[in-house]
């Protein structure tokens, strides 16, 4: 039986908008992963990818400064032209199901941890132009942004 008090509280829970939106991320380790900021090449050690928003996702390229323990990470948020997400997600666990995929790219962000995690300032955030692109043994990312060198990353599945 439930108690009179708790049907506010059942009352007052949002229902989700769209139930079939994916959620959480897609993590990997690649074998080789490359990032070019600011004109200088840069490993990485993993990537992930994201949704953003309901048309785009986000594409992370995160690396280590040797055995400092602090990080980088290169951001690109890119803008779905009418493919559908390459993103399967279930119980929180994403996957990527089509490895033919390709998207406008509209930003992209360089941030750097300390050692304890926390970011060392505010994100390099820039709007971009260029693309992002997924295949069968690539992810890949390239932004071209007026006077400033090109950045991108590429990661081999």
């Amino acid at each position: 039986m439930m108690r009179l008090w708790m049907a506010p509280l059942l009352l007052a829970v949002p229902a989700m908008a769209d139930p079939t939106l994916p959620f959480g991320r897609y993590q990997h380790t690649p074998a080789k992963c490359r990032i070019v900021y600011d004109g200088r090449p840069f490993d990485c050690q993993r990537i992930q990818i994201s949704e953003s928003g309901s048309k785009g996702l986000r594409l992370r390229f995160i690396g280590n400064i040797g055995a400092s323990g602090e990080s980088y990470q290169l951001s690109f948020i890119s803008l779905d032209e009418g493919e559908s997400s390459p993103l399967r997600c279930s119980n929180s666990t994403c996957s990527l199901d089509r490895r033919n995929w390709s998207a406008a790219l509209i930003s992209t962000a360089w941030i750097r941890f300390n050692a304890r995690g926390l970011p060392e300032g505010v994100p390099n955030a820039r709007t971009a132009s260029g693309r992002c692109w997924i295949d069968a043994t690539t992810v890949s990312c390239e932004s071209h942004s007026g006077n400033i060198p090109a950045t991108s990353a590429e990661a081999q599945l």
